[in-house]
């Protein structure tokens, strides 16, 4: 079971893939400004917004999610762990935590409420307070965890010295793009509706 799981987890890792790059593409060039962001946001939704590739995604993530909760159960039953295996634990349940709640989060502002989970979206939940002060590093961490979990990967398939030092670019990457959305690179105007949707927030 954990050697089918390892190869459908692998091969689906692929796909998602895909849509990681083409999605974080948006994420690298908020910095550079709204123009930038929204320009990488609007050709990558040309692709993963068509609904046959939408539904085939969120199915993947599905499954994805449940072979990596298989895959942590090998690596918990492991009697001895390097630090490797601890970030690759640690690396995966963040991620199939954020997947859930995010994914949830944007398809349910999205199909439901009608409003568009644009740079505004997500810059809302890091401007206004005090749900920056959660946001924020809960972004961070995803970040991290993404780039942490495939520099993991990357090292059980073939360890390289430079693979200690590539984990600092997750959070430093993370650490960038949250700053973007924050505001700290130009002035953002949040419009009145990403505020309204936020106003039953605990704490709002």
């Amino acid at each position: 079971m954990t050697k089918a799981a390892k190869q459908a987890h692998r091969r689906l890792a692929y796909f998602i893939g895909l849509f990681l790059v083409v999605h974080f593409s948006a994420h690298i060039a908020a910095p550079f400004g709204l123009t930038a962001q929204d320009t990488a946001m609007q050709a990558g939704r040309a692709l993963y917004q068509l609904w046959v590739f939408e539904g085939l995604l969120v199915m993947a993530l599905v499954v994805q999610i449940a072979l990596g909760v298989a895959l942590l159960r090998g690596i918990g039953r492991r009697k001895r762990k390097d630090i490797w295996h601890k970030i690759q634990f640690i690396s995966a349940a963040y991620m199939a935590m954020f997947i859930v709640l995010h994914t949830s989060a944007a398809l349910t502002t999205r199909l439901y409420v009608g409003l568009d989970t644009n740079f505004y979206w997500a810059a809302a939940t890091v401007i206004l307070s005090p749900l920056k002060y959660g946001f924020a590093p809960y972004y961070l961490l995803a970040v991290t965890a993404l780039f942490s979990h495939v520099v993991a990967a990357l090292h059980f398939r073939a360890p390289r010295r430079w693979h200690g030092p590539a984990l600092a670019f997750g959070p430093i990457v993370g650490v960038i793009v949250v700053m973007a959305y924050a505001g700290a690179f130009y002035d953002i105007t949040l419009p009145q509706p990403y505020i309204d949707n936020l106003a039953a927030f605990p704490g709002r």
